[in-house]
């Protein structure tokens, strides 16, 4: 066996979505800040995400959440997010899972039937709290960064659909395009989920050519992720898919997507403080999103969204890196 480089990681699902937190093998990357370290990363091992995320290590909706050394002091550790097209300011998932693998295995000792987990990331300070029953965790809740309307009420023009209403809506610092999925011809189900992924990248495209979007903290950006979802029905429950990267549709609800969407029913007056809603991604399950409290981004009204949803670790695993391996860095190939 010849590798100059193993990496550690627990793999996982959250509400169906299998990722990977990255444990070992990097050792303490510079910076005084989350983003310091994911930037640092990027410059000097970037091949290490194209050979983490896509093949033969990984595939094209891989998402991987990278564990570093925190760099605020009540935080137990740092969380950045890697995937085949770049990186990801916040993850919901990654973020549910790394907190379930750092009870499970004692990385964060337990502290009885609920634990706080501290997690610093590059939209700031979660914090999380773990609730165990027996020997696992059931359920994690992240009280997360500020979520806002950036862009409401816009009308932008899909290929094959026609006019579409779109709201562009940040969630945790990842930027959405929004859309009711009557709007672009679909309904949020497993057996569509080839349409869906198509109505979305038009609805990505159509936005991007269309719109000029600019959002606090980023300025001028384009948008990479959409979600087709629909409104809660009189039970509070909205189906949602995300389309996103070359094309995929997330399994599951998406944490960060489902902030987004918690802050634009708040922008419309359909939910206020305190108030619910249960985010159901295509396998039928679910995190449970909240409003715990009021905020501003720069002048704008935001909110400071709560998720909970549930993980399951899946495996662990040690990847190699042969120096003379054609495909160390991985390979995408088009379809």
């Amino acid at each position: 066996m010849r590798s100059d480089r193993v990496i550690g990681t627990i793999d996982f699902h959250t509400a169906g979505i299998g990722m990977r937190l990255l444990t070992s093998g990097l050792g303490r990357l510079p910076g005084s800040t989350i983003a310091d370290k994911r930037r640092w990363f990027q410059e000097h091992l970037d091949d290490l995400r194209t050979g983490l995320c896509l093949e033969p290590r990984g595939h094209r909706g891989l998402l991987i959440a990278v564990m570093t050394e925190p760099v605020t002091p009540s935080a137990h550790f740092g969380l950045f997010f890697i995937y085949p097209g770049g990186y990801y300011v916040s993850c919901g998932e990654g973020t549910i899972g790394a907190a379930t693998v750092a009870v499970e295995t004692g990385l964060v000792p337990r502290t009885g039937v609920a634990t706080p987990v501290v997690i610093d990331t590059e939209a700031g300070v979660v914090e999380t709290i773990a609730r165990s029953e027996g020997d696992r965790v059931r359920e994690v809740t992240l009280r997360w960064t500020p979520s806002f309307v950036a862009m409401p009420g816009r009308l932008i023009e899909v290929e094959g659909v026609g006019e579409v209403p779109v709201d562009i809506a940040v969630g945790v610092g990842n930027v959405f395009a929004i859309v009711e999925a009557a709007h672009v011809g679909v309904s949020v189900r497993r057996e569509l989920t080839k349409r869906i992924a198509q109505r979305g990248m038009a609805v990505r495209d159509a936005v991007n050519a269309q719109l000029q979007v600019e959002v606090p903290g980023l300025g001028k950006t384009s948008v990479d992720n959409v979600l087709v979802h629909e409104l809660p029905d009189a039970n509070g429950v909205s189906p949602n898919a995300l389309v996103w990267g070359p094309g995929q549709v997330d399994a599951a609800p998406c944490g960060s997507g489902t902030c987004a969407r918690l802050a634009l029913f708040h922008h419309r007056g359909l939910m206020g403080v305190g108030s619910t809603f249960v985010s159901q991604g295509l396998l039928g399950l679910s995190f449970t999103a909240r409003i715990g409290g009021e905020t501003e981004v720069e002048g704008r009204p935001a909110i400071l969204p709560e998720i909970t949803g549930t993980a399951y670790l899946t495996g662990f695993s040690q990847f190699l890196f042969d120096p003379d391996d054609p495909m160390r860095a991985g390979y995408l190939l088009d379809v």
